[in-house]
């Protein structure tokens, strides 16, 4: 038998993609999967990762190196930055709600 199924607690997960050309810190609304091309070589600055469970993807969408930085000393996988030095390199970063890794 065939039933429909209600959603319990909310209305899901939001989905922004943003094609981003100067140093950006990610997005902060919760329940929201942040997609983010870099078009040129920038900064990239995961907001704070306490509280944090959104999932953030960042491609570099150009020929030059991406770096990705957390803020307030925070780490991602034991480390205080993750470089993309080649054009369509992607990384994806979600928290345990205290520090960030990657995907």
């Amino acid at each position: 038998q065939w039933a429909s199924v209600t959603a319990v607690g909310g209305s899901g997960i939001t989905r922004t993609t943003s094609i981003i050309s100067a140093n950006t810190t990610g997005g902060t609304v919760g329940s929201t999967d942040y997609v983010y091309l870099a078009n040129v070589g920038i900064v990239f600055t995961l907001p704070t990762a306490i509280g944090n469970t959104n999932l953030y993807t960042v491609k570099n969408w150009s020929a030059s190196s991406v770096l990705v930085a957390t803020s307030a000393g925070e780490t991602i996988d034991d480390g205080n930055t993750a470089l993309m030095s080649s054009n369509y390199e992607s990384l994806s970063f979600i928290s345990n709600t205290s520090i960030w890794g990657i995907v």
